[in-house]
């Protein structure tokens, strides 16, 4: 798995933005520490009456009659470098309150999450993932929300704000939805750390940057594979200098439009990113929607292809028999999932940021021989 290692560390470790350890030693970055509510993260409600003129809510103080009638509420999490009028919150925002009756919060940490502060931003997420638990707790507890109403979807950084948000919560959430959840500095951390299928009784998550600013691995109850997840189409001709940012990008676009698609967004089923790299999966196996409407009973990994401009989705896959060539091999379910540990990895030692100031002073040298891309042979699917 050299080459996957490579062709990651050149996606996202020393390719301009993409690089997390830029800004690692500039001043102007830093780690907020306290209580909530704080004033770097506020949380703006829209419906289609207020769409134009949001309500910045109080966590502490609640006004009952603004989430009257009662909806759905949405709750879109912003990651690196956003804040509440960016992605998924440009796209996705403005087709729910055209197409769907419900209640939309946008959260704004921005302050929290500016480049280059990418390892900074990575340590914030906990004081923003409490803030974001404060907020829903206090709706769900003054009977203000229905706790089954509140669906959270995060973009990148967002995908992880919603799952450490989930440490703090009284009750499990319905659903969380992760758009290309972000990799660096996520990748051998816990559980409670970044998102995962724990977090909510149905977890869907979109990888459309795998080798770059996504993960790889699978993380929900269904994970969707947009275009085999490393390269999405037209977005070479679209940012040919960063071509990582308009992959990531992707997810939050195909999401929106998955709202109110006319032929959807149909994936095929197989059992992992491997056996769908090496062209082993079954052409005749299961079809599942992806995105917005997505069946909650549906569980594995799907693969897809889209179209390199909107619209994107192409509908249903034909289906083609190649048992045949199938039958040629002897596969087996239990030893073809893709091991964790073949996805490019950083020392737990650098992922545990807990003392800041300490970490900062940290020699440039002594950072890099952290890096540390796994190749284990003895456990090489390919041999």
């Amino acid at each position: 798995m050299l080459l996957m290692a490579w062709l990651s560390l050149l996606a996202f470790v020393w390719l301009g933005e993409g690089n997390p350890l830029v800004g690692l030693f500039d001043p102007a970055c830093f780690v907020m520490r306290g209580e909530c509510p704080n004033k770097n993260v506020t949380f703006w409600l829209y419906s289609k009456s207020t769409r134009d003129n949001p309500i910045l809510l109080d966590p502490l103080d609640l006004n009952p009659w603004d989430f009257q009638p009662p909806r759905p509420l949405k709750i879109l999490i912003h990651g690196y470098t956003g804040y509440r009028d960016f992605a998924p919150n440009s796209f996705i925002r403005p087709v729910l309150l055209d197409h769907e009756d419900v209640y939309v919060i946008s959260i704004d940490y921005g302050p929290l999450v500016r480049y280059p502060c990418y390892v900074q931003a990575v340590q914030n997420v906990p004081l923003v993932s409490k803030c974001l638990a404060q907020l829903i707790n206090n709706l769900v507890d003054r009977g203000i929300v229905r706790n089954e109403m509140i669906h959270l979807i995060g973009f990148s950084l967002g995908g992880q704000v919603a799952g450490q948000a989930t440490n703090h919560l009284k009750r499990k959430l319905k659903r969380i939805t992760g758009l290309d959840p972000a990799k660096p500095l996520f990748i051998l951390g816990s559980d409670t750390r970044r998102l995962d299928a724990g977090d909510a009784e149905f977890v869907d998550v979109i990888h459309t940057d795998v080798l770059g600013r996504g993960m790889l691995r699978s993380m929900g109850h269904v994970d969707f594979y947009p275009n085999f997840g490393p390269q999405q189409p037209g977005c070479m001709e679209e940012n040919p200098t960063d071509p990582g940012s308009c992959n990531h990008e992707r997810a939050p676009r195909f999401y929106a439009e998955s709202i109110n698609s006319t032929v959807g967004f149909w994936g095929r089923q197989c059992s992992s990113w491997l056996v769908h790299l090496i062209g082993l999966c079954s052409t005749r196996a299961p079809q599942a929607l992806m995105g917005y409407h997505v069946a909650e009973d549906v569980k594995g990994s799907f693969f897809l292809k889209t179209g390199s401009n909107t619209p994107y989705a192409l509908g249903k896959m034909e289906d083609v028999d190649n048992s045949r060539h199938l039958a040629k091999f002897r596969l087996s379910p239990e030893h073809n999932e893709v091991d964790h540990d073949f996805e490019p990895q950083l020392l737990e030692a650098f992922l545990e940021l807990e003392d800041p100031e300490n970490h900062l002073k940290t020699d440039v040298d002594d950072l890099e021989k952290q890096l540390i891309w796994t190749d284990q042979a003895e456990d090489e699917p390919l041999s």
